[in-house]
């Protein structure tokens, strides 16, 4: 006779809950392996404004062209900064009353040592004679050092007036597409009203919301694989994950990731959809 036994089930509900977390936990693993939808923005998207109030006059860079960093895009009205660049400039560089000032107290500078040595010496000069030379070389200094001052106070001025005129040229910021320019010319900006958008499409973001229990694995730095809408296909695409919040949604218990991606040619239109592979080794 063969004898069987069991263990009582003393506590069916246990026994229940049990067996639902393991479900749970295997279809966890299920969506973990799961492409994960997201959308693709540029790297660097770049509003530019002015600082002073103008009318636009020249526009350089226009819509849909490249521009290098620190090229001019937009230009304001500068026919007045520009002659007051050249007047400061030329005030600046004036050197007459300087040089004559310092002629003027090396020729008083021997004169008075002449004068001190024969008082000293000969005695042949009265001592009020060499205070008068003396006096006279002082005054000779500080007209010279007055002039040296107001020669720094007008190079300052010369800076002043071309960082005035800087203001009216618009530079890119970034090297990127001019995606939109808001103003024509002729027309008038206030400060800190947008110009011109420039956009950079040479590295990309993937950005997608990921579900917190499949994501306890995804690190800063990690490889993932990508498929990006291009046209009517999907371009495989290699990304790098720059990016995991450390913050959950409590709504929707879902957390933000950020991937980077290499984009040179502008293949990849930013804004279009695609989807994450999570890594092999992710359970």
């Amino acid at each position: 006779m063969i004898k069987t036994s069991c263990l009582p089930i003393r506590h069916p509900l246990r026994l229940a809950l049990a067996l639902l977390a393991t479900a749970c936990l295997a279809c966890s693993t299920t969506r973990a392996q799961e492409p994960v939808p997201g959308i693709t923005e540029p790297l660097l998207d770049v509003t530019v404004s002015s600082t002073i109030a103008g009318t636009l006059s020249k526009i350089l860079v226009k819509e849909g062209e490249f521009a290098k960093e620190s090229q001019v895009v937009l230009e304001l009205d500068k026919q007045q900064e520009e002659l007051e660049v050249k007047r400061r400039k030329l005030v600046w560089e004036s050197k007459a009353e300087l040089s004559a000032a310092a002629a003027q107290m090396e020729m008083l500078k021997i004169d008075y040592d002449g004068t001190k040595r024969l008082f000293e010496t000969t005695k042949s000069v009265s001592k009020e004679q060499l205070l008068k030379k003396e006096q006279e070389y002082r005054q000779a200094v500080a007209e010279h050092d007055k002039l040296a001052m107001s020669e720094t106070r007008e190079e300052l001025e010369y800076q002043m007036a071309r960082e005035a005129l800087r203001k009216r040229e618009l530079t890119a910021p970034i090297g990127g597409m001019i995606t939109e320019i808001f103003r024509e010319v002729g027309e008038d900006c206030k400060p800190q009203e947008p110009l011109y958008r420039i956009v950079d499409v040479r590295q990309c973001y993937f950005i997608a919301n990921v579900d917190a229990k499949v994501s306890t694995n995804l690190k800063t730095g990690q490889t993932v694989k990508l498929e990006i809408d291009v046209g009517h296909d999907k371009a495989p695409v290699d990304g790098r994950i720059s990016f995991v919040s450390p913050v959950v949604d409590p709504a929707s218990g879902l957390l933000k990731i950020k991937v980077i991606f290499e984009n040179p040619e502008g293949r990849v239109k930013a804004g279009v959809a695609g989807i994450m592979h999570f890594p092999k080794s992710q359970p």
